[in-house]
């Protein structure tokens, strides 16, 4: 959980350009999911 708090202020540090509350909950979730981006391979 300490990782994560730390992931989450760092980019509350940075969240002086988001326009609002759903773009900073977007940046949370895309920094803090661990989603694999990388295209699949067929």
């Amino acid at each position: 959980a300490e990782g994560l708090n730390s992931k989450i202020m760092a980019i509350k540090r940075k969240a002086c350009g988001y326009r609002n509350r759903e773009h900073f909950k977007t940046a949370i979730y895309f920094f803090c999911g661990g989603l694999n981006l990388y295209p699949a391979s067929s």
